[in-house]
């Protein structure tokens, strides 16, 4: 029994030693997984070995649920290719009748599956799980503490790869720590910038090969003194004022920075970039100085911006615009010809369709549809488009699209190559628009030739006629050759009444119009036509042809009276030194065609022409008649001077011959007396004809100068009438006044006599004899005086003539006189502010009436303020 129970006991000791052996192998195992350079697979088949396992699988799965495989014993390298299928929930998990992974191994059926779950791998690990599958064919025949030897293991496990994944990251910080040890050495070594970092406290850390070969100060680099060498930089730069003082700056803030540039004394310039430096927790370790040659940099940047500002000016002279588009009709690329046409940067656009920003709001359907058909690979390749620019301008692009297709054939991009035509385009209407007014222009021209060869026609047939009604009527008759179908001409008399001087029709008038056409002359009353222009002196102009009854146009055939209708009509006046002289009246009929502008100034030019001839012809008749007037008047006054000339010369020869012959003493007191007195009586009549030949002079001249007095009138007029009686006693004329009432006035005495003299003289002169009367009366403002004879009278057309220089109402051959009274008396009655007028008929008599104001002319002296004020009405 002893023996027994001693061999029981040796069993279980052996089966528990070889357990430990097999936990002691495999933890040694599991140990070599501390080095995550060797693979999990030894540690599987020794597992799978030791415990009779046909598969051993390492899973591991992340936080996100993916399953990756670690490790496997017993899978193929097929298997070990296919991928795991993902899921939120780990295989691990699943139910043991779940299918769990893809691999072949693993679909025998009666696998008995081992699951030793191993829990999250470490901190820092996240949620990381790993599990250890073991498969067997059939349940294993292990012993019972095989079970809990395996958990063991997975904690070992557990141990074994927290030790793995730090000894990991070991490995990785080391490796990048030295990684960036070398790179940051190799890159300071490789750089072409000069590197020199100082502690806080001003030693000299590190430098590298480029700042000796820049500075060639190696001997102070090794004191390892940033102040030494700092003053051995100084010496070599041209400002060591200004370095030293930076330096200063930065080593006084530690977290300031910035750049410098340095010029040497041999000529370099070198760009300096002083930076603290300082770890991502903040830690201040010194400073860090660059020092980058730029010297040849800014030479070639100097002849790359010369090169650059030439290939900028030839490129603006040439450059296209281009935009990449990808099958959608966004905007991929953009060149800067597009940015600076539209005014739209790259980063505005990019990604958007650019029919929506770029393209007027009218036309983006017809563009998008269009860029539809061409990026299927099909449609238009050169077309044209306007485009918008920032400003909302629009620009026309003439465009060449190219498609870049894929592998498979299909669209990738579309790329449009474009040149602005807006300029151009604008040229071309421009240029055409341009030949268009050069047509015009020349039409303009030809039909002012015309017009200039018409008028040329028109004047030199005004001014080769010395009667203005011929050459109206040349020039009317040549109007309807070139530029009307009816033209009349109507002309204004002194006495504002008209005659129409002429009427003339084109051919094509009289073949439209067969039956006779009866033309009423103008009617000064009416509202339109001739004799509006004719009464207010200002043009018509219609060239619609409305209204064509007021040109009083009829037809007289046999169906009946008619209207003339014109297609087109004007009228202008005759217009000559502020006058209207008379009016040209010009239609055109539907086959002429409608007056424009150009006509109704051809129209006016030739009116103006036709009323200087006009005038002049009427100038150059008064001349003649003032001329005739001027020679007849010479020969009245010459006959008016001889006459009483010869009777003194003989009164004053009798009176010689008698003082000659010694007869003078003897001769009759009478005889010497009748001389003296014939002498005196023909001197006063010369003296009288001077002074009236001067006071015309004086008159026209505007030296006519009043000495205004309180004068009556009445009185006046009593005296003058009793100086008259012995030549009305001679003429045998009775003479009747009427100048009982006093009628004083402010006037010139002398002038006043001068103006009744006139006219009672000339009532007796052509009064026949026959009584005369003069009467004086008035009111408080106006004096009037009126003398009235019952002579010959004067007809109606010489009534505004008579008041003329030298007109006369009847022939100097019947009645003498110079033929300047009634003027002077107008003249001086003007000047004194009044006014005279005439009331005759032939054979009736005449009668004068003279209007004076009685407080004297508008403007007086002021000594006779106060005359005015103290005079009253007689």
């Amino acid at each position: 029994m002893e023996e027994h129970c001693a061999d029981a006991d040796h069993k279980v000791t052996e089966e528990r030693l070889a357990l430990l052996s097999v936990l002691q192998e495999l933890t040694v195992a599991a140990l070599d997984l501390l080095d995550p350079n060797k693979p999990a697979d030894s540690f599987l088949d020794r597992v799978a070995e030791r415990l009779g396992c046909m598969v051993a699988l390492w899973l591991q799965t992340d936080a996100q649920g993916r399953v990756r495989l670690q490790g496997a014993s017993g899978l193929s390298t097929a298997s070990r290719q296919l991928p795991i299928p993902g899921s939120s929930e780990p295989p691990l998990e699943r139910g043991p009748g779940e299918p769990e992974l893809p691999y072949p191994e693993l679909a025998s059926p009666g696998l008995v599956r081992w699951s030793v779950p191993i829990a999250d791998s470490g901190p820092g690990a996240g949620h990381v799980s790993s599990a250890l599958l073991l498969y067997f064919d059939r349940e294993p025949h292990l012993p019972r503490q095989y079970r809990g030897m395996v958990e063991r293991l997975g904690r070992v496990l557990r141990t074994a790869l927290i030790h793995r994944q730090l000894f990991a990251r070991t490995l990785d910080s080391e490796r990048d720590l030295h990684q960036q040890k070398t790179l940051l050495e190799s890159l300071s070594e490789a750089s072409v910038e000069g590197i020199l970092i100082a502690s806080p406290d001003g030693r000299i850390l590190t430098h590298n090969r480029r700042f000796v070969e820049m500075w060639g100060l190696e001997e102070e680099i090794q004191s390892a003194s940033n102040e030494l060498l700092l003053r051995a930089i100084s010496e070599l730069v041209e400002e060591p004022a200004r370095l030293l003082a930076r330096a200063a700056s930065f080593f006084e803030d530690i977290h300031t920075s910035g750049h410098d540039e340095l010029r040497l004394k041999d000529g370099r310039v070198f760009d300096q970039y002083n930076a603290p430096v300082v770890s991502a927790d903040g830690v201040y370790y010194g400073r860090a100085v660059y020092f980058r040659d730029i010297t040849a940099r800014q030479r070639t940047e100097r002849d790359l911006q010369r090169e650059r500002d030439f290939s900028s000016a030839v490129l603006d002279t040439a450059r296209a615009l281009v935009i990449v588009l990808d099958p959608d009709g966004r905007i991929v690329r953009f060149n800067r010809a597009c940015q600076e046409m539209t005014g739209y940067s790259f980063e505005e656009l990019r990604g958007a369709h650019f029919w929506k920003r770029l393209q007027p709001p009218e036309e983006r359907k017809r563009v998008e549809a269009n860029y539809a058909v061409l990026a299927a690979g099909q449609g238009h390749e050169q077309y044209e488009s306007h485009w918008l620019t920032r400003q909302g301008e629009r620009r026309l692009i003439s465009w060449s699209s190219n498609v870049l297709r894929g592998e498979t054939g299909a669209v990738e991009y579309v790329i449009g190559t474009g040149i602005d035509i807006t300029e151009q385009r604008r040229a071309e209407q421009e240029r055409d628009q341009t030949f268009q007014r050069e047509q015009q222009a020349r039409a303009r021209a030809e039909d002012q030739e015309a017009r200039s060869a018409f008028l040329a026609e028109a004047s030199g047939l005004l001014a080769g006629e010395l009667a203005p009604e011929d050459a109206l009527r040349s020039v009317a008759a040549l109007t309807v050759l070139r530029f009307a179908d009816w033209c009349t001409v109507d002309l204004l008399d002194p006495d504002h009444s008209f005659q129409r001087i002429t009427e003339a029709r084109s051919e094509a008038l009289r073949a439209m119009s067969p039956a006779k056409i009866l033309c009423s002359p103008p009617d000064l009353d009416a509202a339109h036509g001739p004799g509006r222009v004719l009464r207010l002196g200002e043009p018509e102009f219609f060239p619609e042809g409305c209204p064509s009854a007021a040109l009083g146009c009829m037809r007289d055939g046999q169906g009946g009276a008619g209207v003339v209708e014109f297609e087109s009509w004007m009228s202008v006046p005759l217009l000559a030194r502020g006058h209207t002289l008379g009016a040209i009246t010009l239609a055109r009929s539907e086959a002429g065609g409608r007056y424009g502008p150009a006509e109704f100034a051809l129209a006016q030019e030739l009116a103006r022409r036709a009323a200087m001839a006009v005038d002049n012809a009427r100038l150059y008749q008064q001349a003649q008649m003032a001329i005739g007037l001027r020679d007849e008047f010479l020969s009245i006054a010459s006959h008016e001077l001889k006459t009483p000339v010869t009777s003194l010369q003989l009164s004053v020869q009798g009176l010689m011959r008698l003082t000659r012959t010694g007869a003078l003493r003897t001769a009759p007191v009478e005889t010497v007396t009748h001389s003296l007195e014939v002498i005196e009586r023909q001197a006063k009549r010369m003296a009288k004809l001077v002074n009236t030949l001067l006071d015309v002079s004086r008159i026209h001249a505007g030296r006519l100068d009043l000495e205004l007095e309180e004068v009556d009138l009445a009185a006046l007029v009593r005296d003058i009438a009793a100086r008259f009686a012995p030549e009305l006693a001679t003429s045998g004329t009775r003479l009747r006044v009427h100048a009982d009432t006093a009628m004083p006035g402010v006037w010139d005495r002398s002038r006043l006599d001068q103006i009744v003299t006139n006219l009672l003289s000339n009532a007796i002169k052509y009064g026949e004899g026959r009584p005369i009367e003069i009467r004086v009366e008035g009111d408080a403002v106006t004096a009037r005086l009126e003398v009235r004879d019952q002579g010959i009278g004067i007809p109606a057309e010489r009534h505004a003539r008579i008041f003329r220089a030298f007109e006369r109402a009847v022939s100097s051959r019947h009645y003498g006189g110079l033929g300047l009274g009634l003027h002077i008396v107008n003249q001086l009655v003007e000047r004194l502010g009044g006014s005279v007028r005439v009331e005759s008929e032939t054979g009736r008599g005449a009668t004068f009436t003279v209007e004076l104001p009685r407080r004297g002319p508008s403007v007086s002296p002021p000594e006779l303020v106060g005359l005015h004020a103290d005079m009253k009405p007689g």
